[in-house]
């Protein structure tokens, strides 16, 4: 039974192939940076200047080289990263039965984009992370568990990310 169950996955797998069919994204290990890419301009819009540091930091690769726009020599093997940050959304999402809010929902969202001569050749479509701070204790401790919870959903935006543009899905 368990060898029919194959063969009848493998025969599909085999006609969607033969017909051209493939999942989207580029599927062969580069990602949504194409192979011969040897320099990356990155462009981040954002105001948090600690998350387009991590970007940064984090986007290091030993295939290409990030490098400033004036400084693109080949245009043919250059790309450009684009990374839209939306403003960072932190509005009340529970309260209690007098009203008083109780907890907070912090969302950070943005998206993708790889430009090559001037075209858009590769969208990640809208990337989001967000969690919940939970009002306890005074404003000092509030505050303390917004920054943890930032400094959190940076981390795990930045991952979910950059896995996308490494699958190229």
């Amino acid at each position: 039974m368990r060898l029919l169950l194959f063969s009848g996955v493998m025969a599909i797998a085999l006609l969607l192939s033969g017909c051209g069919y493939h999942l989207v994204g580029h599927g062969d290990g580069e990602g949504a940076i194409p192979t011969d890419v040897k320099t990356v301009t990155l462009t981040i819009r954002s105001s948090d200047a600690q998350l387009k540091a991590a970007i940064r930091q984090r986007l290091t690769s030993a295939r290409y080289a990030l490098i400033e726009s004036q400084d693109v020599i080949d245009s043919k093997a250059h790309a450009n990263l684009r990374v839209t940050i939306s403003p960072l959304v932190f509005t009340p999402s529970a309260y209690d039965v007098a009203g008083v809010v109780t907890q907070y929902r912090m969302v950070l969202s943005g998206s993708l984009m790889v430009e090559r001569d001037g075209k858009n050749t590769w969208q990640s479509g809208l990337i989001k992370s967000q969690g919940d701070v939970y009002v306890a204790g005074g404003p000092t401790s509030i505050e303390a568990s917004r920054e943890r919870l930032l400094e959190d959903l940076r981390k795990q935006w930045i991952q979910d990310a950059l896995g996308r543009l490494r699958s190229g899905f």
